[in-house]
């Protein structure tokens, strides 16, 4: 239920009236919204202990943000002025104490207080903190320490391990926000069917990136660069700046690579034979520093790429060969948000869709097609620092399917 929040003139902060809603999975209200979570670059402390405020936007259950004291904050700026909804916020020990804090949002002029209570202490999962939606530029975590589960209070510790915040607008249908899936997931082949494909990693020797194929692929999964999210819901595909890359490449992967006949062989179409369609529901959730640009989904052919999605910051592209810029879907893409990118080939022609809406047509004669999907960063140690596994591109891939008729 959403909460009436009572503005204090004395203190120019905010008050709830009511115990917001604290929920597991989101109402069907809140699958109006998008995920506005700002990277790492945008968030910061009070203080901590060494593990680091951005460690909460960073999709990895398994680090956290930890600051000492009463009224230690972390602090995510959304890079303006948006309209949010709820607030998810997943505790350290979350099972075994209940953290003690305040959300704030920052509308402007004054800190409003949404929350002010405890965590449930029942998971470590993320939870669902619902309030009045509203404009703010900045959120706020304000901790007061934790509560051991017999009601005693812990110590003046806040630990969270990752943060998210929703709002801003209403996705289409066809591109619905993830939800966690549950279940035991160790491998990517545990989300996504990867059956036809295999994935090319930024390691290995220099020239020789690393490929796994069928079987292996089944049973194979290697941290950070190709993974399970947190959420067991999409794969997390990373790759840094300093990363290996292919012989025809100067630029780093962590790509999947369409196959055919169980993952045996390449796959080869031609943009005049049939029709050849790939859907990816995705979100690009981390750009490399001074040259923050990264493929997330392409068309290839037998010897260079036909068509790609791009983003570069904020702004996100469709290619057409070596034209970089060759259509603007968006140029306020926000790291986090989730999209449905789809290609459909047919007659010599390509048609690329963001959320349902066609952006362009290309005409394309062209043999040995293939789809690829995953985290294919556009820079290197040569244009963007420091040159270090710290630096890099990431997608969460929550769906990737190809069909050919």
């Amino acid at each position: 239920m959403k909460r009436k929040l009572l503005f204090s003139a004395a203190t120019g902060t905010a008050t709830a009236a009511l115990t917001a809603a604290l929920l597991t999975v989101p109402s069907p209200a809140m699958a109006a919204y998008v995920q506005i979570t700002p990277p790492a670059g945008n968030v910061t402390a009070s203080t901590d202990d060494g593990n680091v405020a951005g460690n909460v936007v960073d999709d990895n259950y398994t680090s956290r943000w930890s600051g000492f004291g009463d009224g230690a904050w972390l602090q995510l700026d959304l890079g303006g002025t948006k309209l949010v909804s709820h607030i998810k916020v997943a505790v350290h020990f979350g099972t075994e104490r209940r953290n003690d804090f305040e959300l704030q949002v920052y509308n402007g002029s004054a800190w409003v207080t949404v929350y002010d209570g405890r965590s449930s202490g029942t998971t470590t999962g993320l939870q669902v903190f619902d309030f009045t939606d509203m404009q703010g530029s900045r959120v706020r975590y304000v901790g007061h320490g934790y509560y051991n589960l017999d009601g005693t209070f812990g110590k003046f510790w806040n630990s969270i391990t990752e943060v998210e915040i929703w709002g801003e607008g209403t996705p289409p249908t066809s591109s619905p926000t993830p939800s966690p899936t549950g279940g035991n997931c160790p491998y990517p082949a545990d989300v996504l069917n990867l059956t036809n494909w295999k994935v090319t990693l930024p390691i290995g020797s220099s020239g020789s990136p690393t490929e796994i194929k069928q079987p292996a692929l089944d049973t194979y999964s290697i941290d950070p660069w190709f993974k399970v999210n947190g959420a067991c819901n999409g794969v997390q595909f990373r790759s840094a700046v300093n990363g290996v890359t292919t012989s025809g490449s100067s630029y780093p992967r962590s790509e999947l690579r369409e196959m055919t006949s169980n993952g045996t062989a390449n796959a080869a179409w031609s943009s005049t034979s049939g029709t050849h369609t790939m859907v990816i529901r995705q979100a690009i959730t981390n750009l490399p520093s001074t040259k923050p640009h990264v493929v997330a989904g392409q068309i290839h052919d037998s010897s260079d790429d036909v068509t790609v999605f791009r983003l570069e910051g904020s702004s996100l592209y469709v290619t057409n060969g070596d034209t970089t810029h060759h259509k603007l879907v968006t140029s306020n893409y926000v790291l986090g948000t989730v999209f449905e990118a789809k290609f459909v080939v047919s007659g010599g022609q390509i048609r690329a869709y963001y959320n349902g809406v066609l952006q362009t047509t290309i005409s394309k004669s062209f043999s040995g097609g293939y789809f690829k999907s995953g985290a294919y960063t556009q820079a290197n140690c040569t244009n963007s620092s420091p040159c270090s596994s710290t630096n890099y591109g990431q997608v969460i891939v929550y769906s990737v399917t190809v069909t050919h008729a």
